[in-house]
């Protein structure tokens, strides 16, 4: 069996997710692992569809064994994100490649990219282009383009190639021997509101299932049955919990600001401040934000504001492997990785009994983040989602 992987929100699951899936079936995958962002994800937001319906329309349309990327990886920036989801693949011993889509579609010239993210003079110029005030997406750009030139340096405009890149660089910081392979991607550009054919991005798909528009022409049949039965609760906002989010901002002093993850550089004062004086959200976001401080970013700051996340609990990689969901082919795969896993796997909370601390809390908090989730739908769902879980089968 050939087993291939990849590294997923599927917020929601659209016509190009189908286009990926297929074109690595074309090249030779016979189980396909997606290692899935659980109900929060990168963006900073809480994901539009809930971890169990992605799961289900993920395995109805082409993959066959679904796994969680922890909400610490899973909300967090490309370099982190990715560094998670390709130790969690790496520990399961059996993945032979990754896929991901691409700009470019060259893997040659990622490789490269990669490799420039490695070099000794590539620290030393991003700092002093920091140093300027610019953003970091501009400062690595920059030094990029003077190691390798600007065809390079293009490829980190464009953020597929960016995620890309950071999962060569984990699979090169792990020495892992899973291939990594990428897809050209087609259609509607990441981001956009523009439509191309019957594929549009995720985030126009995410506007419309809010604003209670049709998302049906632009994700397959099977998926678009699924997400129509979870419309009671979905799509989740966090505009739902909005409040409670600022009371939430408002009970914090600035030193528990300066616990969260990925904040530094004083950055901790110009939040508070902004907490103290804007009465929404947005207002907050729009205040702090400046070029280098990017909305994503502040996003993701509020978010583990929300969920009580700190600097303490962004551990250097998942500590188990959770099991979302799979389908027969996906049910032998799982034999197989029991043997040859690195990691403890869950497939209940009960399966937590004799495992260390670190999976314990880690689970912990996962559980305390999906009660969290309840609360940020069309109706308010009761907690403990995450302990009684049920593995999706199809």
């Amino acid at each position: 069996m050939v087993i291939s992987s990849l590294i997923c929100e599927f917020d929601p699951f659209h016509n190009g997710h189908k286009y990926l899936l297929d074109n690595m079936r074309k090249r030779g995958a016979d189980c396909i692992i997606a290692c899935m962002s659980g109900n929060f994800t990168q963006r900073g937001e809480p994901a539009a569809f809930d971890k169990r319906t992605r799961t289900r329309a993920a395995l109805m349309c082409g993959a066959d064994l679904v796994l969680e990327l922890p909400v610490t990886f899973a909300c967090a920036g490309a370099e982190r994100f990715a560094f998670g989801g390709v130790s969690l693949l790496n520990a399961l011993g059996c993945a032979e490649s990754i896929f991901f889509g691409s700009e470019c579609g060259d893997i040659g010239l990622l490789k490269r990219a990669a490799g420039a993210l490695d070099n000794a003079s590539f620290g030393k110029a991003v700092k002093e282009k920091l140093s300027a005030g610019v953003t970091f997406a501009f400062a690595r750009e920059q030094a990029v383009r003077e190691l390798c030139g600007n065809d390079i340096a293009g490829l980190f405009r464009s953020p597929n190639n960016i995620l890309g890149i950071e999962y060569l660089k984990a699979l090169s910081a792990l020495e892992s021997s899973i291939i990594p392979e990428t897809i050209k991607r087609i259609g509607a550009e990441h981001d956009s509101f523009s439509v191309s054919g019957n594929i549009a991005s995720g985030s126009y798909l995410r506007q419309l299932a809010e604003s209670g528009a049709s998302i049906n022409a632009f994700v397959p049949d099977e998926a678009s049955e699924i997400f129509g039965h979870a419309k009671e609760f979905s799509p989740c906002s966090m505009n739902n919990i909005e409040r409670a989010l600022l009371y939430r901002l408002r009970t914090m002093t600035c030193g528990q600001l300066a616990l969260l993850p990925d904040i530094g550089e004083g950055l901790e004062n110009r939040l508070y401040s902004a907490i103290r004086s804007c009465t929404s959200v947005q207002m907050i976001l729009e205040s702090v934000k400046t070029k280098r401080y990017t909305m994503s970013r502040l996003r993701r700051l509020l978010t583990y504001a929300l969920l009580g996340i700190t600097t303490e609990d962004m551990i250097p990689s998942p500590p188990y492997v959770r099991v979302l969901g799979f389908n027969g082919t996906g049910r032998a795969a799982l034999s197989h990785i029991k043997r040859t896993c690195l990691l403890p796997m869950i497939t209940r909370a009960s399966d937590l009994n004799g495992l260390d601390s670190q999976c314990r809390r880690a689970f912990e908090l996962e559980s305390r983040c999906d009660d969290i989730y309840a609360l940020t739908g069309r109706n308010v769902l009761s907690c403990g989602a995450n302990l009684t879980f049920k593995i999706v089968t199809v």
